[in-house]
């Protein structure tokens, strides 16, 4: 059935069927068409009806054992409702299958939701479930593999039945339904043909799967195109790895892409990476040698051989994150990045334990000097490699950092604020990796890597110069960033001028000389303003000691104690101690009151009072003795 064919059905009118049912509701959209002999034509959107299926019971979770049931007990109500029930009569079981029969005799509320299309649909959905189910499990139990194998048999088995049921002569079913139905059992027999490593039948069913799709996906609605593209874009990296497989070149030199491709769209992620680790060993058993800096050097190793093959397609394993529209971009590339560094330093660690028995190697270690085996020399050349990646991916950090420094990229929420300071510690990282190059095995005598590495090292000392001077600005330390970027501006024209610098370089240094530019001279300025104020604050802070000391220079000692002074005269025999003569203070007088009143006073007579003088003597006398001989008065 071609796609021509479904534009010359009968004229067709779209109605919407809401199907509530004990456990799903779901929108099943079919088009009615009576025919000239009274027939309801049915038509079924297979896929829209599967996927919505999955999302609802399931499947959006990963979850295959729940949609497993759920395809169960739809079948169970199916059958019920079609009057088809299964079951023993006696002992004999009695086996119910769908006909044109029932097809043509379907009552119009029955056809209008295509139930008699959803019977054999519904069991190839629940044994590729289970199938689904199976191959999550066969990880731990490896006999479950044959288990989920016969399974997708099953599936198969009833797609082709459904095929033949929309096939048949007389079958009351339009163009698309049979489409669908087609391209639906040849991808149940591609996933088959794929997991029994049939890569010739699998890559022949996908294909064709794939070209139904397209067609369909080009005459129907915006809505239902996308859910056949989705089906496609799952297909494509199967056909890919298929073809991979078989032995296409094309296919190989993409064959990172493609299994990054299925990563997204299977589940069982372990698997799909031992799949990967198995491939990988395949085209690293055809890995005999590599050749670097002029030296051919065998790989013996397994673990190197590996780690070569896949560092020759990182490339193409971070081409797929190269978007700058996608925010997990950054993460994606570092966690390539430190992926392929653990498995260097795998690559590393099982070399140098193999050479750690060769002579020349351990005294080379400890006298720097001799000749260089050629395993010795790949040791080197892994070195030298790993210290390239951890530069790339520093680069990658300091250019989302820069993104967020300048504005293009939002600062994410939760994360500490970015500072300048941060992409100097990257740069210090890179450049101490760039020094530990030239000293490494083999490489002592190559004057050509070591200029190729001495300009780069120029040109990141220009970037971390730049950094450090926007911190020192960030700081209002004005002097000391004006300095930096007069340094900046040496190192970047020092690598401008440098013939081996690499092209990427040369542009990073324009732009660098563009920025510093600008922020030369405000740091310049600011510098200068400072300096100044600085200036006419010492001058008058200058000014008020001179005050202060000539007031200070009047005061005698004693009034200014608590006040530091060197005061000259101290020394020179004239010091000014305190005021001498002292000063006359006044002091309070007898009142005047008093003076002025003894006048007006009129006194009291005492002459009775006064005695006389002869008689004071003998009492006086008297007394006396008789005090003194202890008489009584």
């Amino acid at each position: 059935m071609t796609v021509e064919e479904t534009k010359v059905n009968d004229s067709k009118i779209t109605m919407t069927v809401e199907n509530k049912e004990n456990e799903d509701m779901e929108d099943v959209v079919i088009d009615e068409t009576v025919t000239s002999e009274g027939f309801q034509i049915l038509s079924l959107k297979l896929l829209p009806l599967v996927r919505t299926l999955q999302s609802k019971h399931g499947l959006r979770h990963g979850d295959y054992q729940r949609y497993r049931g759920y395809c169960s007990r739809r079948l169970a109500r199916l059958r019920k409702v079609l009057k088809l029930v299964q079951g023993n009569k006696g002992k004999k079981f009695t086996k119910k299958e769908m006909t044109v029969d029932a097809l043509r005799k379907a009552t119009p509320e029955i056809a209008v939701e295509g139930k008699h299309l959803q019977l054999p649909l519904m069991a190839a959905e629940r044994a590729w479930a289970y199938a689904m189910q199976l191959k999550f499990e066969m990880n731990s139990e490896p006999r479950k593999k044959f288990h989920m194998q016969n399974r997708l048999r099953k599936a198969k088995k009833h797609a082709e039945k459904l095929v033949q049921l929309v096939m048949a002569e007389g079958a009351p079913v339009d163009a698309r339904t049979k489409l669908e139905a087609q391209a639906y059992a040849v991808w149940i027999t591609g996933i088959l043909c794929f997991e029994l490593a049939d890569w010739a039948g699998a890559k022949t069913a996908l294909t064709e799967a794939n070209d139904i799709y397209d067609k369909l996906a080009s005459i129907t609605s915006v809505d239902d195109s996308l859910v056949y593209r989705s089906r496609m874009d799952e297909i494509v990296p199967s056909l890919r790895y298929c073809a991979y497989n078989i032995g296409d070149a094309s296919a190989k030199m993409d064959l990172s892409k493609d299994l990054k491709g299925l990563r997204g769209h299977i589940q069982d992620t372990e698997q799909l990476d031992e799949l990967i680790r198995e491939t990988r060993e395949q085209q690293a058993a055809t890995l005999q040698d590599v050749e670097w800096r002029g030296r051919k050097m065998a790989v013996i190793q397994d673990k190197a051989r590996t780690f070569l093959l896949r560092e020759k397609e990182f490339l193409s394993e971070i081409s797929g994150a190269s978007d700058e529209n996608n925010e997990g971009t950054t993460d994606d590339k570092i966690s390539a990045y430190e992926s392929l560094l653990m498995d260097c330093k795998e690559a590393i660690e099982v070399l140098k334990k193999d050479l750690i028995e060769d002579p020349d190697f351990r005294n080379r270690q400890l006298t720097n000097e001799g000749p260089v085996s050629p395993m010795h020399f790949l040791h080197t050349y892994l070195t030298f490699i790993k210290c390239s990646k951890i530069i790339d991916r520093n680069l990658v950090m300091i250019d989302s950092m820069k993104k967020v420094l300048s504005g293009e990229s939002p600062q994410q929420k939760g994360k500490k604020p970015i500072k300048p300071n941060d992409l100097v510690r990257l740069y210090e990282n890179i450049l101490q990796n760039l020094k530990d190059m030239p000293h490494l095995a083999g490489l002592e005598d190559d004057l050509e890597f070591h200029h190729e590495t001495e300009a780069k090292v120029t040109f990141y000392k220009a970037a971390r110069c730049y950094y450090i001077a926007l911190s020192f600005m960030a700081a209002l330390k004005w002097a000391e960033s004006m300095a930096l970027f007069q340094r900046v501006v040496v190192y970047a024209n020092k690598a401008k001028n440098d013939k081996l610098l690499d092209a990427s370089l040369r542009k990073e240094v324009s732009e660098l000389l563009e920025a510093v530019e600008g922020r030369q001279f405000m740091a310049h300025a600011n510098s200068i303003l400072e300096s100044e104020a600085a200036k006419a604050q010492g001058q008058n802070a200058i000014k008020d000691e001179k005050e202060e000391a000539k007031e200070n220079s009047k005061k005698p000692l004693i009034e200014r104690l608590d006040t530091y002074y060197e005061d000259p005269n101290l020394i020179n025999g004239k010091p000014n101690l305190a005021h001498f003569p002292p000063s006359f203070k006044p002091i309070p007088c007898k009142p005047l009151f008093f003076d002025l009143a003894r006048e007006h006073i009129s006194f009291p007579d005492l002459q009775e009072k006064v005695k006389k003088l002869g008689q004071d003597d003998k009492q006086d006398s008297s007394t006396w003795w008789g005090w003194a001989w202890g008489a009584k008065k």
